[in-house]
């Protein structure tokens, strides 16, 4: 035979599997242009571009690798499709005289045919869109910067690699697929799957119970550093649970129907159950498949776009005013050294610098602090090292009587060695009446401690973590506590000996002014509190200089999370497609059968609807269920980022579930209209 030939007879099958193959090579070339797009923007973003650039870099960069692993698994997965649809085709070709050398040079070329229009297309469209897409992500950013045109071929050389490198490795796998195949196998391969299945009550079972544990790491998850590990547990436990219900499950379930005579003896449900059933082996991972990435698609969106539109109340959470300072407090450590500790000095030289840079401070407050982390249990305090259960951490934040009295307008008194103890820890199965640590030693004298206290003082949010707020007489008190945690600590875990949290003072205050003087202020008052002969000056942190830093995370992350996304739905979209043009072909003749027997054109497109939208938005249903349940552990996961807007969660959940629905049924739509046009050809 001819090698020119070859090239032909691929065009030629091409043509005539367009319902296949155009949709995949559509995949691809969006796939390889999102490809192309994240990785020339991600090129093109440098470190001194803008505030924060390098970390929105690492986060594009982790978008660009998801991008990559997701794309292999979706080509490849909708390859297997194809093979699987054109097994008859193959094993005719066989039969018919065609070895299988050359059964592989037509395969071989109508995949570099597709992979290379794929390639060329998806390239061109990405190096086209991807200056809109750089401003788009720029717009988001709220940045201002100038840009010209420039296509990367760094990108090129990127994209062209990997996926040149993912048509080589379908090539080399089909090929080895069909040396393993008879032309018999061959022709009846397509038919796998159609022997009706049995249902497998016990895989159903741990299906039921693997969901269950899943909602229950879900919904149990308190703490918000434990909630990260229990989110993949927990999202592994509901993936398998959700493959053994679509497998074993809804084949138990549609047998239970079966069993329901009223039900199922019902020409329009009879029929519905029976083709169900008769295909459900083959189609359930397909349909367990869409679950999943439904899943994924409003897991992503709703987060990220939780995240960008929460931003100011992120940013709140992070400082309640606008600018924070603080010193160290260290009297003992500075014995025969002159060092004031006249704190008056810090609002001084704030006024100071405010007078010299054009702005107002308003709302001023100092106070000294002190934030220690312990581990309390059955009355007892220990180190955490000594105990990683994480459910027996507390932070103790302790506070002087005075500071007290002032900012919560309460009027308690203290004698020396007594404490006012308010804590809003949910393990504690004993109240106390002393606190014991080390050398330090005092009496609790609140008997009745009220959480109310503790939520009006402590700026913290309540992100799962126990807090225990420690009033103290004084300042030497505070002291006191802190020496006694720095020596508890190390004989008790042997760290390095040395002041351990010392007590800080913490001066916060808000500006009013123009936006780039309270920069320039905040930018050089560390230098002013130095020169103001404060000691030991350390954070100076404020809302207005680290903005644009937060903007670029999280803004980014809203930016990946919108093409990853994307690419979920898509996958999601070419699932369906498949799937409904696999049992299109298998219904066909089925369907004529019934034609044949008496069903109308009617009966049958009623029949279609049925089972085509019973099948068709169980998947998703069952996602938002996923969703409903995972709401509560996000919701821990987004605390940890600061968010804890959890209206703006709730609304950003619903409208990605809303759009989503819209946009699934805009595919059910089309899809439903080729399965109608397929079983009535």
């Amino acid at each position: 035979m001819s090698n020119r030939l070859y090239p032909k007879l691929a065009a030629s099958n091409l043509k005539k599997n367009k319902n296949a193959f155009v949709p995949f090579g559509l995949s691809c070339g969006m796939m390889i242009a999102m490809f192309y797009m994240l990785a020339s923007i991600t090129g093109q973003v440098t470190d001194k571009m803008f505030y924060g650039a390098r970390t929105m870099k690492t986060v594009l960069e982790i978008g660009v690798r998801i991008c990559g692993i997701f794309s292999v698994a979706v080509i490849f997965y909708t390859n297997n499709f194809l093979m699987k649809r054109r097994t008859r085709e193959l094993g005719l070709y066989s039969i018919l005289g065609m070895e299988k050398k050359h059964i592989r040079k037509v395969l071989f070329w109508e995949v570099c045919f597709v992979g290379g229009l794929s390639l060329l297309c998806g390239l061109a469209a990405g190096i086209l869109f991807s200056k809109l897409m750089f401003l788009v992500l720029l717009n988001i950013l709220n940045l201002e910067t100038s840009f010209r045109f420039v296509v990367s071929f760094i990108a090129i050389k990127e994209t062209a690699v990997l996926f040149m490198g993912i048509f080589l490795v379908i090539i080399l796998y089909n090929q080895i697929s069909l040396l393993r195949l008879k032309p018999v196998n061959l022709l009846n391969e397509a038919k796998a799957g159609e022997k009706e299945p049995k249902a497998n009550w016990i895989l159903a079972a741990v299906g039921f119970v693997c969901l269950g544990i899943g909602y229950y790491i879900a919904l149990s998850a308190k703490n918000p550093i434990k909630a990260m590990d229990s989110f993949f547990l927990a999202a592994l436990l509901v993936i398998l649970g959700t493959y053994s219900l679509f497998i074993s499950g809804s084949i138990a379930i549609l047998k239970l129907l079966k069993k329901q005579k009223s039900f199922y003896y019902h020409k329009k449900h009879f029929i519905t159950v029976s083709f169900m059933t008769y295909r459900m082996k083959q189609n359930a991972a397909g349909l367990a498949n869409i679950c999943i990435l439904s899943t994924a698609v409003l897991v992503v969106l709703s987060s990220t776009v939780s995240l960008y539109l929460g931003l100011e109340n992120v940013m709140r959470t992070r400082y309640p005013k606008d600018v924070r300072t603080d010193a160290l407090y260290m009297p003992n450590e500075d014995d025969g050294e002159e060092n004031s500790y006249d704190m008056s000095l810090f609002e001084k030289a704030i006024d100071q610098q405010c007078t010299k840079y054009g702005v107002e401070k308003e709302n001023g407050e100092g106070y000294y602090a002190l934030s220690l982390v312990i581990g309390f249990e059955h009355g007892s305090m220990f180190f955490p090292a000594d105990n990683l259960h994480l459910d027996s951490m507390y932070i103790i934040e302790g506070r002087v009587l005075e500071d007290f009295n002032r900012i919560t307008k309460e009027d308690y008194t203290l004698k020396k060695g007594e404490v006012l103890w308010f804590d809003n820890c949910s393990n504690q199965e004993e109240q106390i009446d002393t606190i014991e640590m080390g050398s330090f030693s005092a009496k609790i004298v609140n008997k009745n401690k009220s959480v109310m206290d503790l939520e009006k003082y402590l700026i913290e949010q309540d992100f799962g973590i126990d807090e225990i707020l420690l009033i103290v007489p004084d300042r030497e008190t505070l002291v006191e506590f802190s020496d006694a945690y720095s020596e508890f600590v190390y004989e008790n875990w042997k760290k390095e000996d040395g002041t351990v949290n010392p007590v800080q003072y913490i001066y916060d205050f808000d500006l009013k002014g123009d936006l780039q003087q309270k920069i320039t202020f905040c930018n050089s008052l560390r230098d002013a509190l130095n020169d103001a002969g404060i000691p030991h000056v350390g954070t100076v942190t404020d809302i207005f200089t680290t903005r644009q830093e937060i903007l670029g995370i999280y803004g980014s992350l809203f930016f990946v999370g919108i093409f990853i996304g994307t690419l979920f739905l898509l996958t999601t979209a070419l699932i369906i497609y498949y799937k409904q043009i696999s049992e299109g072909y298998e219904d066909r003749s089925r369907f004529i059968i019934l034609q044949k027997v008496g069903m109308s054109k009617g009966e049958v497109k009623k029949v279609i609807h049925s089972q085509i939208l019973s099948i068709f938005f169980l998947p998703i249903l069952l996602a938002v269920i996923h969703v409903a349940f995972a709401f509560p552990i996000l919701k821990r996961i987004l605390y940890m980022l600061d968010l804890t807007n959890v209206s703006l969660f709730i609304g950003c959940t619903i409208g990605t579930i809303l759009i989503f629905f819209l946009i699934y049924a805009i595919v059910y739509g089309v899809t439903a209209k080729v399965y109608y046009r397929l079983v009535n050809e």
